[in-house]
């Protein structure tokens, strides 16, 4: 498996959508968008909205051209589309969770692949989101890992670092070793927030996240804090007021986008209706 980013300095999103679409299937999908998938204008137009929050005195970088490329294979066209959409998302959401994405797979060539066109700020964000080297080597290196372990009917790749031992017996060894390390119920609640202010940013994940955990927060005046097992810790103590701020913050800004994604289907099927009455 190979993964490619490409950085563009230009809006050419309507180039790249273009290529993107070459082929004509219906593999084409969106991640945070709320436009039509079928109506390229609508598709460029957000991504134009989006790009006019990036501050331009940070650099030049407008989207990023990146490319899931599996090796050689002989599995269904079914197969291979729904590995590919699998490993797109994990790859997105741990590398574009919050950014603007269409995806389009290609299988013109001996190594099916899918085009992905990102968004270089968030939803939107003021700045240009910039993986170092090593943020995205170890990205590519978890895919890498996750498709080694799902899909052993895929060859496998050791391309983006050594593979792990996960055999079974490395497994209880680690298991056990965990088990034996304590951990204090302090550490349980901070190393459980961050776990879950860094997914999915929504009100019901949130609530769901916290109750499955045995956490509830709590605010009194200007101080907010979490319940566990009866005893109580500040955020600001945890040292995650700053996170949870902002994760409060990405909540709304989803919401909103989701209303307005609702607002537009609305209208969409408002004008097909009145359409098909003349």
């Amino acid at each position: 498996m190979i993964i490619k980013s490409m950085s563009r300095n230009s809006k050419s999103f309507h180039q790249l959508l273009n290529y993107l679409d070459k082929e004509d299937s219906n593999n084409s999908f969106t991640w945070n968008m709320y436009a039509d998938i079928k109506n390229n204008r609508e598709l460029v137009e957000e991504f134009m909205q989006n790009s006019k929050y990036i501050d331009n005195k940070r650099g030049k970088i407008y989207l990023y051209h990146e490319v899931i490329s599996l090796e050689n294979i002989t599995l269904s066209q079914k197969e291979i589309e729904k590995i590919l959409h699998d490993l797109a998302s994990k790859y997105i959401n741990a590398r574009a969770k919050h950014h603007l994405v269409y995806g389009n797979i290609h299988t013109d060539t001996n190594n099916p692949h899918i085009h992905l066109m990102i968004s270089s700020n968030e939803i939107e964000g003021s700045k240009r989101i910039r993986l170092s080297k090593s943020e995205f080597a170890s990205i590519q290196s978890h895919l890498e890992i996750y498709k080694n372990e799902k899909y052993k009917e895929l060859e496998t790749s050791r391309i983006y670092g050594k593979q792990k031992d996960i055999s079974k017996a490395k497994q209880s060894e680690q298991e056990l070793k965990h088990k034996r390390k304590k951990t204090s119920k302090k550490d349980y609640v901070k190393e459980s927030l961050e776990t879950i202010f860094s997914n999915v940013a929504s009100k019901i994940y949130l609530e769901n996240a916290l109750k499955n955990k045995g956490l509830e927060i709590y605010q009194r005046g200007k101080t907010t804090g979490v319940i566990y097992e009866a005893k109580k810790y500040r955020l600001k103590t945890l040292g995650l007021e700053d996170k949870y701020q902002k994760y409060l913050i990405q909540i709304e800004k989803n919401e909103s986008r989701k209303n307005k994604r609702q607002e537009f289907k609305k209208s969409k099927s408002k004008d097909n209706e009145q359409s098909y009455s003349r």
